[in-house]
This record gives structure tokens, sequence and C-alpha cells, in this order.
């Protein structure tokens, strides 16, 4: 049966006019053998009142006021005439479907009049001429009902239309949100890091200009090192957000895991940072969602340590792979208080990119003072991959 269903929905989508051609003829059909016609003028009333149904879609308020006429013309000519007149009130209800379908709950005195002109029809022009009062009766508020029904239906699947229609907005809004606020995130990561290994290279050659020109050449080549792989970085974003538009598409699957992280360490050490790196396992064949995230963590952790810490802090990043996780630890120490270490104007927006970053998989962030300087410690299920692939499409930037 839903087969049938969807084909008559297919057939309805691709000949929209030759389905109203067949069900307006099934209609008249129906009325034409209902009521004996035999006619002129009744085979004409059948044919103005089918012909409305023919403009249901485009004008269903008009096709239906069209067909009420016919109605009252029939009910005022049983009476005086012996006419043989359709019973008409079908194609009457598939017309009220049509406009409670288009218009919703809007009209509601209208169609109250129109189901009380239609019920009253009936029982002025039954479909037997020689029924009696209790039939009349009977069969105008059949006819009534009917026709209020056939409203409710069609009022009902345009509700019901309209809500799904609305939380498909509302989806597509999360989704933007939800989108925005991850290349947000890309952004901060991308900019942040880069522009804090570049002020600290940028304070260094400053200083070694005039006692260590090499150490400035250096210095300024790392600057420069450091703003291209910003623009690397940034126009790939930058095409993601123009996929739509592009015919090729840009790679929605990350360009930066496990093994950007030695460039990354390269780059602070060029800044003048100290950093061990060790890692346990083998990564490479973790999701490169998961990797973009170990990369990201590793990389904001280490932009604080500079930003916040400063040159002379120690910073030992360790990543560890087992059967069931990924453990991130980036820890710094420093000479100075532990309530200066870490100190600064900074929004936060950091450790909750990070954290937000860990829990997209199923994982954990913590991140706090220690006795001489900050540890972020991360803990990603290897696993939560799925998790993240259902979210972002398979990957991300």
């Amino acid at each position: 049966m839903s087969g049938l269903l969807r084909w008559v929905r297919a057939f309805d989508r691709r000949h929209p006019l030759w389905w109203d051609l067949v069900v307006a003829l099934v209609l008249m059909v129906i009325s034409a053998n209902g009521s004996g016609l035999r006619d002129g003028i009744g085979i004409a009333l059948c044919l103005v009142v089918g012909g409305a149904t023919l403009w249901r879609r485009r004008t269903p308020q008009r096709a239906l006021a069209v067909a009420l006429g016919g109605v009252i013309v029939i009910a005022l000519l049983t009476p005086l005439t012996d006419l043989d007149l359709p019973w008409v009130y079908p194609m009457v209800w598939l017309l009220v479907f049509n406009v409670g379908l288009r218009h919703g709950d809007r009209g509601l005195i209208r169609m109250a009049v129109v189901v009380a002109v239609t019920g009253l029809a009936a029982f002025v022009a039954p479909a037997d001429s020689t029924s009696g009062m209790p039939d009349r009766v009977y069969s105008s508020f059949a006819v009534a009902a009917m026709c209020a029904t056939a409203f409710l239906g069609g009022v009902h699947i345009h509700l019901q239309r309209r809500r799904v229609s609305e939380q498909r907005e509302h989806a597509a809004r999360a989704a933007v949100a939800a989108e925005r606020s991850r290349i947000t995130r890309e952004l901060h990561d991308i900019i942040g890091h880069n522009l804090s290994v570049m002020i600290s290279l940028a304070t260094g050659g400053v200083v070694a200009v005039q006692n260590a020109p090499r150490d400035a050449e250096r210095a300024f080549e790392a600057i420069g090192n450091a703003g291209r792989a910003s623009m690397h970085e940034m126009r790939h974003v930058l095409e993601v957000l123009r996929f739509d538009e592009s015919p090729a598409g840009a790679p929605l699957t990350p360009n930066l895991g496990i093994g950007g992280v030695d460039d990354l360490v390269e780059s602070v050490r060029g800044a003048g940072l100290r950093v061990r790196l060790e890692r346990v396992g083998s990564l490479d064949d973790i999701s490169g969602g998961i990797q973009l995230a170990v990369y990201r963590i590793v990389q904001e952790a280490l932009t604080n340590t500079l930003r916040y810490a400063g040159e002379s802090a120690q910073v030992s990043v360790s990543i560890e792979r087992d059967d069931l996780q990924v453990l991130v630890r980036v820890e710094d120490s420093n000479a100075a208080p532990v309530q200066v270490c870490h100190s600064g104007p900074g929004s936060g927006q950091g450790i909750v990119g990070m954290r937000g970053r860990a829990e997209a998989f199923g994982g954990t962030l913590a991140a706090g003072p220690t006795a001489f300087g900050w540890r972020v410690v991360a803990s990603i299920p290897i696993s939560g991959h799925r998790e993240w692939s259902d979210r972002h499409g398979g990957g991300g930037v």
C-alpha cells in the first residue's frame, strides 16, 4: 500500500494536470451514476462543479466558490423542476479539503457558512428525491459532517507540514550556529597561536638586531614562516566557508593532525620556548577528527604558555595512545610564583575551546595551576570519532 501511495505522489509531482483531470473525471462519473444523470442542465452543472476541481491547487477558495454556486443552483432547481440533477458533494468535499490544506485554519467563519450551506442544500436536494423527512435530515447532517471533516483534515495536514517546516528551519539555524562556532574556534586557534609566536619572535628580534644580527635574521625569517603558515590555514578555512560556491568543492577533511605537531613544536621553539615532546604508541591510524583535536589542544596550550608564562618557561608535551584513548598532557614550569603564571587579560575562550574539542568525542579536559606553572590534560576515547563524524559529516576544518 505504501508503494502505491509513493507512486501516486510521484505521478502527482511529475504530472499535476493529468492527475487533476483524472480526479475530476472520476468524481464526475461518481456523481452522475449516483443520481442517474441524464438531463442536459444536470450534466452542465456537473461539468461546472467538476471543472472547478481543476483549479483547486492554484485558487482553492475561488474554485470552492464556483462549486458552492453550482450546489446552490442545484438546491434551487430541485424543488421547482423534475430535472435529474447531480449529487456533487464529493467534489465539494475535495475542494473544502484543499482550502484547509492551502490556507490552514484561516477563514473559519467562511468555512462554517460553506458547511451550513452545503448541509442545507443536501436537505433540499437529497440523492433520492423520494426520501422522507428523516432521511433528508440524516443526509443533511452527513453531508455537513463530511464537509467539516474534509476541512479539518486539510487543516491538520497544513499544520503538520508547517510544524515540520519550522523544525527543519530550527535545525538549519542550529547547524549554522554550530558551524559558525566551529569556524570561530578554528580561527581563534590559528590566529592566536601564530600571533603569539610572531610577537615573541619580533620582541626577541628587536633586541638582537644590534647585538646579534644573525639571530635577528633568523627571528624575522621565523616570523615570515609563521605568517605564511597562518595564511595557509586561514585560506583553507575560507575555502570551506565557500564550499557551496565552488564547483569542485573544498575538502572537508582535516588538513592538520599528529604529523603537524612536530612543526608546531619547532615554531614555538623558534620563539624561544623550551619544549620537550614525547609520544607513546602509534597515532597515525586514528581518525582525522581526533588528530585535529589533539593538534589544536597542544597548539592552544603552547600558545597560552607562550603568552602568559613567558619565554623562560619549560614545557613538556606528552601524547600517549593505548587501545582505548589518546591522552594529551601539556605542562609548563616557570620560576615565577603560581599566582603570576598564566595571569593576564585572556577571555578564557582558549580553555573553553580545548574542552569543547575533547567533549565532542566524549572525552574530558582538565586545566589548572600546579606548584610552578600550568597543566592541561585531555583524555579522548578513540571510539569517540564516530560521534564526531555524525555531528560534522565525517570531517571538519
